[in-house]
């Protein structure tokens, strides 16, 4: 996020009159960059820490004047996006000195009528919700956590009538090519992106390319004309609305952490934080690597957990599941009961796992909660539509218990980071006993194809139950 030198967040320390019209002062650099260039789609992303965040929220306030200007930013959760510290927290930091007036829908509205809103795209259908809409600013908030499909058609939904040419702002931390759900964003600003080391082209930030598609594919070049010359007419001017090629702006410019000077001043220790990660997670989010791929033995550094004898005597725990239904075949179901002391370490206290039909399974996890005593039980839910049914059947089978069921989304490695971080600095420690190996060869594994990965989705789970600050926005 972006702040003033002398600490108050930019916008504040504005004069009433101003406080009303002008958006805040971007840091010089990249974010100055970002709210500068007249691309119609704008990627920022690449280190953790780069104010990011901060500049697209502050984006939307160049229109706040047009009583008919309206904005969308996703996030692909309602979670991601209400947090604590996430987006509706800093535009609570934003908006406010621009007599915004926040509403219960995650909006909000400004005295000339116009709107800022917030929304989320958590599954893939969610996009035609959205038909016949008209969207003169979409934002995107971490662009790699939508698939290729979402995007493209949210650009569709893209217009205005308000007399501001519609635009596109995203953000974005690195993903490889590979990934099955954002790696897309990887080959979109492959042209910025040094190959071979992974890094950004310092040299190539802001540049503004073009592009079409045709039978699938994207065709780039260095200028609107050259592709119309190519695919057009040359018998039509450039902008005419019949001209058969309408050629799209991009530009990609990277951000560091260092481009956000009062991020580091405030809080020195982030930087640290970020070089704690697991190997990949480090290069990606402190140096913005987009080559950066897990591997075998490097996200979880199994040498470093502790075998101990006995827990201490006060835990806060957490059995966290992670659900199968076939008895002798194929997932294993899996409960992982995790707890953490008052010094922030973590121990893995024990382990159920099986192969069972559902109603053993059911037996299983209801014998085991009576025996865990005082322990949150965290169930998946899943994101269909039976989930809901489903999590409310195991809430009434756990009768007596502190059940949550939470929806899971998002890939399993990015899921587990929070984990891996703890682990692999040694503050994970496992209590002894006979499933201690095999836990610590499928950890070791992990993401391998063809491994089990049951344990890894419930200690993601528990881990983040136990260290959750979550809240909920209810009568703005």
């Amino acid at each position: 996020m972006s702040k003033r030198p002398n600490g108050t967040r930019a916008g504040q320390n504005m004069d009433e009159e101003k406080a009303k019209t002008e958006p805040p002062l971007p840091h010089p650099g990249p974010q100055q960059q970002f709210l500068a260039t007249e691309a119609e789609i704008a990627i920022y992303g690449g280190q953790a820490g780069g104010g990011k965040t901060w500049a697209l929220l502050a984006d939307a306030l160049r229109h706040i004047g047009n009583p008919q200007f309206g904005a969308v930013i996703f996030r692909r959760t309602s979670n991601q996006i209400t947090n604590e510290g996430g987006l509706w927290d800093e535009s609570m930091l934003i908006y406010p000195p621009y007599k915004a007036t926040p509403k219960h829908t995650l909006d909000w509205k400004f005295p000339s009528g116009a709107n800022i809103g917030f929304r989320h795209l958590q599954h893939e259908h969610d996009k035609l919700s959205w038909q016949g809409a008209q969207i003169a600013l979409l934002g995107f908030d971490e662009l790699t956590h939508f698939t290729e499909s979402q995007f493209f058609y949210l650009l569709s939904r893209n217009r205005s009538t308000c007399g501001i040419k519609p635009y596109v702002r995203a953000t974005t931390n690195p993903t490889p090519a590979d990934d099955p759900i954002g790696g897309w964003v990887n080959r979109l600003i492959a042209w910025w992106i040094d190959q071979s080391s992974g890094y950004a082209i310092p040299e190539r930030s802001g540049i503004v390319r073009w592009f079409i598609r045709r039978q699938g594919e994207l065709i780039w070049s260095e200028s609107k004309g050259e592709l119309i010359r190519r695919f057009g007419r040359d018998d039509l001017p450039e902008n005419d609305e019949r001209q058969p090629a309408q050629p799209k702006s991009l530009t990609f410019i990277p951000a560091k952490l260092s481009d956000n000077p009062t991020l580091v001043e405030r809080d020195p220790s982030y930087r640290a934080n970020l070089l704690a990660l697991p190997d990949v997670e480090r290069e990606r989010l402190a140096e913005g690597n987009w080559n950066a791929k897990v591997q075998s033995g490097l996200f979880f550094k199994v040498g470093r957990v502790e075998i101990v004898e006995a827990l201490p005597v006060s835990l806060r725990m957490c059995r966290a599941w992670d659900l199968a239904a076939t008895d002798g075949a194929g997932d294993w179901t899996v409960g992982v009961k995790l707890g953490r002391d008052s010094d922030g370490t973590f121990y893995i206290a024990d382990i159920q796992r099986g192969q069972w039909e559902a109603s053993y399974r059911d037996c299983v996890i209801r014998q085991t909660a009576d025996l865990d005593g005082d322990c949150v039980i965290r169930i998946p839910q899943d994101p269909a539509a039976a989930g809901k049914s489903e999590a409310q059947r195991m809430t009434i089978m756990l009768a007596g218990h502190h059940v949550k069921t939470i929806p899971v989304t998002g890939n399993k490695v990015t899921r587990a980071t929070g984990f891996a971080a703890q682990l692999n600095v040694g503050n994970v420690k496992i209590l002894s006993g006979p499933w201690n190996q095999g836990l610590l060869q499928r950890l070791d594994a992990f993401p391998a194809k063809g491994m089990a990965d049951d344990e890894v989705d419930a200690l993601s789970d528990a881990f983040n139950e136990l260290t959750s600050k979550k809240r909920v926005v209810v009568g703005l």
